[in-house]
C-alpha cells in the first residue's frame, strides 16, 4: 500500500491555515470545557475537541458494538451474539453514557493503519454448525443490521438479504438467504486525522446459507481504502450523517410538525384571548349603564366563581409537589438546551446527553423542594417534611416502575439495551446521596423565605355548590376528549 504523495503538502497546508485561528479555538475549548466541568462534571472537552491525530502506518482500532433489526432500533444485541469468526474478549472500556444508550463495544480483529489501502485480506474461514446457521438466517429474515466504530464514527451495514421473498406471501420455498462475509471500509483523512468511515457490503461475494447444512465453511474478508477529505474538518465530521438512512428518528427534526404545532398554539391563543376581551368589554358596559341602586343585582357569567378561584385545593400536598416537579423538569430542560446550542456536549460523545441530564436532574433538585414548600406554606400547609417526600418520589416513582417493566423485558431477551448492575446503582446512589439530600435543603429554604398569600380578591366562606345535572358534552370525560381532539398531532 503506497501513501499519498501530497500527505506532507496537505500536512503544511493544514497547519498554515489553522495558525491565524489557534488562539481564537483554544480560547473557546477552553470556556467549553470549564462550563462542562462546572455543570455537568464531565471531562474536559479540549482533548476531545482536538481529536486524535495519526502517523503513517499507525494502527486504527475497528470497534464492533452491537446487532439487531432494522425496523426496531431499541432491540439491539452484542455483536458476537451472532457467531461470527475470531470472536475476541478483549471489551473496549465503555463510559457511563455509552452504558445508558445500551453500547457493548468489543475490539474487533480487522486490521487497519492509517493511509495503507488493503485491496483485499482474508480475515479467518470458520465451519458453522446448523444452529449457527440458523441463527444467522434468523438475522438475515429480520433484515439485522450490524453498527461499527473507527475513531468513535458509527458506521452500519447489512448481515445479509433475502432473494426471492414475495411481498404479499412473505417468505416462500424458494427464497435463498445469503450472508456477507465480506466488508470494504472507506475511511476520509484531513492530513492526519480521520474525518470520515464507512462501510459497505459486496454482493459479488455473497455466500448462501440457505441450505443449512453442518459443517458450512465461510471466508470472511475485508478490504479498506482511504481518501482525501480536505473539505470536511475533525469538528464537523458529523455533518455527514444528517441525511443517513440508518440514523434513529429520535435525532430527526421534524421542522413541519414543530411549525404546525407552534401556530395552532398561537392561534388558539388569539381566539381565546379576543373572545374573553369581548366578553370583558360587554360586562364592563353594562355596568356603565345600569344605576348604582342595580348593581346589586344576581351576578351571571364567570363573575360566579369569583369568590372561588383562589380558595384553597383539599388536596395541598400533592398539588404542590406536581407544581414543584414541573418547576425541576422545566428547569432541567431549560439548562440542557443551553448546553447543546453552545456546545458544551460532544456530539460523538455516545451517551453525553442522558449522562448530562441525570447529573442536571440531581443538581437542580433544589428548586423543586423550593417551589413546593414555598406554595404549601402559603396555602396554610403544615407537614413540609411530606410534602418535600412527595416532591421528589412523584417524578421518580413512576419512571421506575416503568424503566423495571422495560429493563426486565430487555434482560429476559438478552438485548444490550438493558441496563448494567453498576449503571443502575450509580443512578440510585445520585438520587439518594445528592438529589434528594437537595430537595429537603431547598424545601427548607422555601419554607423559611415564604410569605403569606394575599387574593387579589375576597374569598367566599362557603364554596359555591357545582351543578350536577350538566349535559354530557361538559362532563370531564367530554371535556377531555375533546381537547385530546384539538391537540395538534406529530407524525413520525
Amino acid at each position: 500500500a503506497s501513501i499519498p504523495a501530497s500527505l506532507e503538502g496537505h500536512r503544511l497546508a493544514g497547519h498554515r491555515l489553522a495558525g491565524s485561528k489557534a488562539n481564537r479555538d483554544v480560547s473557546t475549548m477552553k470556556h467549553c470545557s470549564l462550563i462542562a466541568l462546572l455543570v455537568f462534571g464531565l471531562s474536559p472537552l479540549a482533548e476531545a475537541s482536538l481529536g486524535a491525530h495519526y502517523a503513517a502506518h499507525e494502527p486504527l482500532q475497528v470497534i464492533a458494538n452491537k446487532v439487531g433489526p432494522f425496523n426496531n432500533p431499541s432491540e439491539t444485541y452484542e455483536y458476537y451474539s451472532l457467531p461470527f469468526c475470531s470472536r475476541t474478549k478483549k471489551r473496549r472500556r465503555e463510559d457511563f453514557g455509552e452504558r445508558l444508550v445500551g453500547d457493548r463495544k468489543v475490539v474487533s480483529p480487522y486490521e487497519i493503519t492509517f493511509l495503507d489501502n488493503v485491496p483485499w485480506r482474508l480475515l479467518c474461514e470458520q465451519s458453522f454448525s446448523q444452529a449457527e446457521l440458523r441463527m444467522f438466517t434468523h438475522a438475515i429474515e429480520n433484515d439485522y443490521y450490524f453498527e461499527m466504530f473507527i475513531e468513535d464514527l458509527p458506521m452500519w451495514g447489512y448481515i445479509g438479504e433475502v432473494e426471492g421473498e414475495d411481498v404479499l406471501l412473505g417468505h416462500l420455498e424458494t427464497v435463498r438467504r445469503y450472508i456477507y462475509p465480506h466488508l470494504h471500509f472507506s475511511i476520509g483523512y484531513n492530513t492526519d486525522q480521520v474525518v470520515s468511515v464507512n462501510v459497505s457490503t459486496n454482493p459479488q461475494r455473497k455466500v448462501d446459507i440457505t441450505e443449512e447444512f453442518d459443517g458450512t465453511e465461510v471466508a470472511f474478508s475485508y478490504s479498506v481504502e482511504w481518501l482525501a477529505r480536505l473539505d470536511l474538518k475533525w469538528g464537523s465530521r458529523m455533518s455527514r450523517y444528517h441525511d443517513s438512512r440508518f440514523l434513529p428518528g429520535t435525532f430527526e427534526i421534524h421542522w413541519l410538525s414543530i411549525i404546525n404545532s407552534f401556530v395552532l398554539v398561537l392561534l388558539l391563543t388569539a381566539f381565546l384571548t379576543i373572545i374573553m376581551m369581548r366578553v370583558l368589554k360587554n360586562d364592563f358596559s353594562r355596568y356603565m349603564e345600569v344605576e348604582e341602586d342595580e348593581i346589586g343585582e344576581e351576578e351571571t357569567g364567570w363573575k360566579l366563581i369569583n369568590g372561588d378561584v383562589f380558595r384553597f385545593p383539599p388536596f395541598a400536598n400533592g398539588l404542590t409537589a406536581l407544581l414543584g416537579a414541573g418547576a425541576h423538569l422545566l428547569c432541567v430542560t431549560l439548562l440542557l438546551l443551553i448546553c447543546a446550542i453552545s456546545n458544551c456536549i460532544v456530539p460523538t460523545k455516545r451517551g453525553a446527553i442522558l449522562t448530562a441530564m441525570i447529573i442536571l436532574y440531581a443538581c437542580t433538585a433544589p428548586i423543586g423542594g423550593f417551589v413546593s414548600a414555598r406554595l404549601y406554606r402559603q396555602i396554610g400547609g403544615k407537614a413540609w417534611l411530606s410534602n418535600a417526600l412527595v416532591t421528589a418520589t412523584v417524578f421518580p416513582i413512576p419512571l421506575v416502575l416503568v424503566f423495571t417493566w422495560v429493563n426486565s423485558v430487555a434482560l429476559a431477551h438478552g438485548s444490550s439495551a438493558a441496563l448494567p448492575v453498576v449503571a443502575v446503582f450509580i443512578i440510585t446512589a445520585l438520587y439518594g446521596l445528592v438529589a434528594l439530600p437537595l430537595t429537603l435543603g431547598g424545601a427548607i429554604l422555601g419554607r423559611q423565605l415564604s410569605s403569606d398569600f394575599n387574593a387579589p380578591c375576597r374569598t367566599t366562606r362557603l364554596p359555591r355548590e357545582i351543578p350536577t345535572d350538566a349535559p354530557w358534552f361538559r362532563t370531564p370525560a367530554a371535556q377531555m376528549s375533546l381537547l385530546r381532539a384539538l391537540r395538534p398531532t406529530t407524525n413520525s
